[in-house]
């Protein structure tokens, strides 16, 4: 399994492509694109980055479930799930690395 990615990684990796910017800066352009994202995701907006994929919110509706421990039926309510669909530029990329 690779390693995890944070949101300081990308800013220290756009830092070494903008050498002349603050960092300060491109950290307040990181947290404000994902700001937006997460806005966009939250008001039902679909969020699309090319070469990467798209993300949206699919509602799931009420439903019963059941406790396992104690067998009691109990209703869920209406939940968002984030659902992402990777690009094809990105499944061949990954799928040229696996081979």
């Amino acid at each position: 399994m690779g390693k995890s990615v944070f949101k300081k990684d990308i800013v220290v990796r756009l830092k070494e492509f903008n050498s002349e910017m603050p960092l300060s800066k491109i950290e307040k352009i990181v947290d404000t694109f994902f700001q937006e994202a997460a806005t966009a995701l939250v008001c039902g907006d679909r969020v699309e980055l090319r070469g990467l994929g798209s993300m949206v919110v699919k509602k799931r509706t009420t439903r019963l479930a059941k406790n396992p421990r104690t067998n009691q039926k109990i209703e869920v309510g209406n939940k968002g799930a984030l659902c992402f669909k990777p690009s094809k530029e990105l499944i061949k990329k990954l799928n040229k690395v696996s081979s």
